[in-house]
């Protein structure tokens, strides 16, 4: 069950007139007639995005069905090359006295909207959206298919790259924003970076279990790699600014999370414990069997407490559903439970060996196939020299 990001939202404004009148005022190389169709362009792709295709924090599917992420990655290059042309990067007293007002809604919805009169801020709430829907794209390709575990994976990962660059190139360095809403702020990026990149993670789990051929050992690191990416996404949920700015989200996505980090801990002790049975040692795969099944009791409590959450304050949207995710819980612990109580059985009448306590069993090492190494880069379309048609003049 996968996370969606939610979209930023903003209203319809006329860009073209007060950028027009910032160019003629302090624009070293243009004039605002030699510019004007280039800010209609922008006012336009503006427009088509906040008047049509992106209206709701969860119209994901509108705006795919409407080009919404093309025009998004469209009117980001725009903006990229109208930055690279000198247009302004901070809150502009020339700009804010020409009445640019530019606002855009948080996300997750548990703010009033932010109000900037700069290009770099347009762009990063931009560069979000490309995100989010990304995200969502990714959640609804078919995992039972190799095809679609490949898109998935390949997705969340292009996510995680647009998200890491929107944390560190956007909203760092000398012009970032001071004040950013809670939804592009540093622990709130890391937290959708990391269920990015753990959802990922699952996809490739997903593929391992799909082969004709298991290799248990493969699948403990595996599925514990992608139960360290959840904790580290929990953590960062469970932040002193998230959790002051975005409550319900902390808790809402906190649980979820949780339940996720735990459920994977529980399969990977359990691919653990086969490949304990295999190597004769029963103490062993006990130790981790039972470890396992308080595992998936825990996760079905915190699953609990996120479809409370999700219900209560609708600050939680997936693929799939809480039941379902439940059901697989309970199926992974009827199998655990099933096989140990047949290997304690065996152990107390024939082997006798010495149960260990789950402090001293050795820790199971993670293999991520996330890391930023193995990200794809950045889309193309999100770079204006990749634009069909380029936006302002050459620099003679």
């Amino acid at each position: 069950m996968f996370l969606i990001l939610p979209i930023k939202t903003s209203k319809r404004y006329d860009i073209a007139s007060p950028l027009g009148a910032w160019v003629e005022q302090c624009h070293p190389l243009f004039t605002a007639d030699q510019v004007k169709d280039d800010l209609v362009r922008l006012s336009s792709l503006r427009n088509d995005l906040t008047g049509g295709s992106i209206c709701t924090a969860y119209s994901h599917s509108s705006a795919i069905g409407n080009r919404g992420l093309e025009d998004c990655m469209q009117y980001h290059a725009c903006l990229l090359e109208a930055e690279n042309r000198g247009f302004p990067l901070l809150d502009d007293a020339a700009v804010g006295a020409t009445e640019l007002k530019l606002s855009w809604a948080c996300a997750f919805s548990e703010e009033e909207p932010i109000i900037r009169s700069n290009i770099r801020y347009e762009r990063a709430c931009v560069l979000y959206n490309v995100a989010a829907l990304k995200s969502h794209l990714a959640a609804s390709e078919d995992l039972a298919t190799k095809e679609g575990r490949s898109r998935a994976k390949l997705m969340f990962g292009q996510t995680a790259s647009t998200l890491a660059h929107l944390r560190t190139e956007l909203m760092a360095g000398s012009s970032k924003d001071p004040a950013p809403s809670a939804d592009l702020s540093e622990p709130t990026l890391l937290m959708c970076e990391h269920i990015q990149l753990a959802q990922g993670q699952v996809c490739v789990y997903e593929a391992a279990t799909s082969r004709s051929s298991i290799i248990h050992g493969l699948l403990a690191k595996i599925a514990m790699a992608a139960s360290q990416l959840y904790g580290e996404a929990l953590s960062y949920s469970q932040d002193a600014m998230v959790k002051s700015r975005l409550p319900n989200t902390s808790k809402a996505w906190g649980a979820h999370l949780k339940t996720m980090s735990i459920n994977f801990r529980a399969r990977a002790e359990w691919h653990q414990s086969n490949v304990e049975k295999i190597e004769y040692k029963y103490g062993l795969e006990i130790a981790r069997l039972q470890f396992a099944c308080s595992c998936c009791d825990e996760a079905l409590k915190y699953q609990s407490e996120t479809a409370i959450w999700a219900s209560q304050t609708g600050a939680i949207r997936t693929t799939g559903g809480g039941v379902a995710l439940s059901r697989n819980i309970k199926q992974l612990r009827s199998a655990i439970s099933s096989r140990k109580s047949q290997a304690e059985q065996d152990n107390k009448d024939v082997f006798r060996e010495i149960i260990p306590a789950e402090k001293d069993l050795e820790k199971i090492a993670g293999a991520s196939m996330m890391t930023a190494d193995k990200l794809p880069p950045l889309a193309d379309g999100l770079d204006p020299k990749f634009l069909e048609r380029s936006i302002f003049p050459p620099v003679l």
